[in-house]
């Protein structure tokens, strides 16, 4: 049976094919031009389009129905087919026959091939995009589900294709934590913890505790009880949510989370020196004064300084170490960097400028872009989405900020200059956001000095 979609497309194709059908086409084109904003070219473009989509919905649904009287409903044969019929569903936007269809090649590769097939994995794509596209978020996280169950069940697959199926699981729910209501962003958060500890456990298993592959998971573990400390310390329902389902059973308050993930950067600096690169370890002496400023500990000063130590032995330019620290970066750092031109690669991405001032002056600084998770969790950083939904697109608010930044790494005189939308909720916001947040500090001479008229631009989720 045809949809009301295809029941037009029909109308429109037999007007086209009509006994002198060019003099009928011309008037059909005057009348619409007098009465829509479509012109005459726009128009003939339209009604092609749609003979173009009724010839190939046609071609593929005759070629299915004969492969069925001849093979039967469950044959191999019927995928190539199936998927073109998909294929022309998604082009022209009819996402739920498509999705019917996707679902249908999944049942016959289930049958022909198994459950673990990795010929699955294109479908899935498809219908991850599909469903995200009519705002089904139960529908992708199952989509999500099955591609982590490929890769952990086919022989195959190799332990790096299963620990980044599994992440990529554990940043749709991050993604989610915007998308969903807001009384199911525990439940994602809680979900993306368990998560982690999966790729923990396989981590270890197959690499060992002291492998440097283990660093980019125990980072994640470090970042991980940062988000927790910070959703405890959220002041609206999110705060409250977060106490009733993660602090009343595990009882542990928000500043033990901080130490917990200092405790984590502790111990990947242990597996970072035993490389004996210097450079490496300077690094991990950066992440663990991080933290220590993160915590308000005065052994911060002390580990930058050794920082620099370090980053000398290792043979680097004195000017570079010292524009390095004229760098002020949020805290903590998202992603973990082994050496100093990796971590300014990764500031540049994201519009970072600095210019050296003259003469004792201070540096010119924009910190770029910097986006927070949610209008809960201002002072964290948006995780990243999954690979496959990198450029998806979700509604922000934009503020332009000017402020200074203590010898402490406190934030002084936050201001909004302009907004978008320009309205004082979004400047108040961004405004508290820039107020709650810690940066590494300048240094400059023998002490860490205070820095003037930094900008940036900061981004966050409307609230739904």
């Amino acid at each position: 049976m045809k949809s009301a979609r295809e029941i037009l497309f029909c109308k429109k194709a037999r007007r086209f094919f009509l006994p002198n059908w060019l003099s009928r086409f011309a008037a059909s084109l005057c009348f619409f031009s007098a009465t829509l904003t479509f012109t005459a070219e726009q128009e003939a473009d339209r009604l092609i389009s749609s003979i173009d989509y009724i010839r190939e919905v046609n071609r593929y649904q005759n070629e299915i129905t004969d492969l069925e009287k001849q093979y039967g409903p469950y044959d191999r044969a019927l995928l190539e087919p199936l998927g073109g019929l998909a294929n022309v569903y998604i082009e022209n936007g009819i996402l739920d026959r498509a999705n019917s269809i996707l679902d249908r090649q999944l049942q016959l590769l289930h049958i022909s091939e198994g459950p673990d097939t990795f010929s699955q994995i294109t479908i899935l794509q498809s219908l991850i995009k599909n469903n995200l596209s009519v705002n089904d978020l139960e529908a992708v996280t199952d989509n999500y589900e099955n591609l982590q169950f490929i890769y952990s069940q086919n022989p195959d697959a190799t332990v790096e294709e299963n620990l980044l199926a599994i992440d990529d699981l554990r940043n749709w729910h991050h993604l989610s934590f915007n998308l969903d209501i807001k009384r199911n962003r525990i439940n994602h958060f809680i979900t993306s913890r368990r998560l982690l500890r999966q790729m923990l456990t396989i981590a270890r298993d197959e690499y060992g505790e002291n492998d440097p592959l283990m660093i980019p998971f125990l980072y994640r573990e470090a970042i991980e009880k940062y988000h927790l400390s910070a959703l405890l310390l959220s002041p609206d329902e999110l705060g409250y949510d977060a106490g009733d389902r993660i602090f009343e059973p595990e009882q542990t308050q928000p500043e033990t989370y901080l130490r917990q993930a200092y405790e984590v950067v502790k111990e990947i600096r242990d597996i970072v020196q035993q490389s004996g690169d210097k450079e490496a370890d300077g690094m991990a002496a950066v992440y663990e004064a991080d933290f220590q400023m993160l915590m308000g500990l005065g052994l911060a000063q002390h580990s930058y300084r050794e920082a620099m130590g370090l980053f000398e032995e290792a043979g680097i330019d004195k000017q570079q170490i010292t524009d390095f620290f004229s760098r002020p970066v949020i805290l903590p750092v998202t992603e973990f960097y082994s050496t100093m031109s990796d971590a300014i690669v990764a500031q540049d991405a994201a519009g970072y400028r600095y210019v050296r001032g003259m003469d004792g002056d201070d540096p010119e600084v924009y910190l770029g872009n910097y986006t927070g998770w949610n209008e809960s969790l201002l002072n964290a950083a948006l995780p990243p989405a999954p690979e496959l939904l990198s450029n998806f697109e979700i509604e922000l608010t934009r503020a332009e900020m000017r402020f200074r930044i203590s010898s402490r790494g406190e934030t002084r005189s936050p201001d909004a200059e302009s907004s978008i939308p320009d309205t004082v909720q979004a400047k108040v916001d961004s405004r508290d956001a820039l107020e709650t947040m810690v940066f590494r500090p300048r240094f400059r001479g023998n002490r860490w000095r205070m820095l003037r008229d930094i900008t940036m631009t900061y981004w966050y989720p409307s609230e739904k």
